[in-house]
């Protein structure tokens, strides 16, 4: 009540450094958090968080232009996990030294130790979801998906049947680490394809689902251009879809949240994925100041050298890229080419 009906008051008594959150169910805070900024100047003064992605947003870019700096908050990677300092990252891989790739693989493999995918895609990263029992996480999961269908998704988009717009969640957390198809989705729920678009970005737009664009610098390559999509957790994509077991798209999914969460750090940095149309596809192509590295994830226990012929293929057409990585649940690091790693997927994320 005090931060809609005296939001000047309570600043006053927050003192200097506060923070708010759920900061969008009082609008009334913003403009007064402007005033104090423009007589102050200092830096670092309030830490906004809100759950409506949307309405925070709007909030910000009308009463903080230009006073505000904005980050994505994911959910909990495994190294934020392991009580980590920092978020170790993938810049490490483009470094010139393979010997210092090969050297780095090794001790963040061996701090690590050998955890088991599978129960870090049941675990997740939701903070309410790890503090339940581990035998009540999926249901916590389950839950957070029919309040959101039900309640959430409305401030954001209009739904006029909560009930297909389940259908099409559920369906979407079954189709993680896949191509995105509009018009497959479409078919599949009978609803029309600007329906599914607009949808798409609802999720996107709450922070729920990410689609990572193909990967091209070469206009004579035949890339397929449709983006992948991933759920942003992969214990909600597997709750979500109502599976029981994980399988290896769920694998992906794991890497590729601890990838974005490396993406968001930097703006000179992307994740791509690439595919051409004579059928060679990679995982992730990461890119930094302007240098890409390809990645491959396989759930397999034991990596052979035809596991890598997609990554030949890419490091033939684009000889620039330093090497390529292929991640799996192999614990042995080994060059398998000469510009190709295969290592376990703990010794990077």
């Amino acid at each position: 009540i005090k931060a809609r009906e005296t939001p000047e008051v309570l600043l006053d008594e927050l003192g200097p450094r506060a923070f708010i959150d759920e900061a969008q169910r009082a609008p009334e805070l913003f403009l007064a958090i402007k005033a104090i900024v423009d007589l102050t100047n200092r830096p670092g003064a309030y830490l906004l968080s809100g759950s409506n992605q949307s309405r925070m947003k709007s909030e910000v870019s009308d009463s903080l232009l230009g006073r505000a700096a904005y980050r994505t908050l994911r959910p909990l990677t495994l190294s934020e996990l392991r009580f980590n300092e920092s978020h170790p990252g993938w810049s490490f891989i483009f470094g010139n030294e393979k010997t210092g790739v090969m050297t780095e693989l090794e001790q963040r493999k061996n701090s690590s130790g050998e955890p088991s995918w599978k129960e870090m895609v049941k675990a997740g990263g939701f903070p309410r979801a790890l503090a339940a029992d581990r035998n009540y996480r999926s249901q916590v999961l389950n839950d957070y998906v029919e309040v959101f269908v039900n309640r959430d998704i409305r401030e954001v988009v209009g739904i006029e049947s909560p009930e297909r717009f389940e259908q099409f969640f559920r369906l979407m957390c079954a189709r993680t680490g896949r191509e995105l198809n509009a018009s497959a989705v479409s078919n599949d729920l009978g609803i029309s394809v600007n329906t599914v678009r607009r949808w798409i970005d609802a999720l996107k737009r709450s922070y729920l689902i990410e689609t990572i664009l193909p990967y091209s610098r070469n206009a004579s390559q035949r890339v397929i251009k449709a983006p992948k999509m991933f759920v942003v957790d992969p214990a909600l994509a597997l709750a979500g879809s109502q599976e029981k077991e994980p399988n290896g798209f769920h694998l992906e999914t794991l890497v590729c949240a601890d990838m974005l969460q490396w993406r968001d750090g930097e703006p000179n940095r992307a994740v791509y994925h690439w595919r051409l149309a004579s059928g060679q596809e990679i995982d992730f192509i990461i890119e930094e100041n302007q240098k890409t590295v390809p990645v491959e994830v396989k759930s397999t226990d034991r990596i052979k050298p035809r596991d890598a012929k997609h990554l030949r293929k890419f490091i033939e057409l684009n000889p620039e890229t330093p090497r390529g990585i292929l991640l799996s649940c192999d614990p042995e690091i080994r060059e398998i080419d000469d510009k190709i790693i295969a290592a376990p997927w703990w010794a990077v994320i």
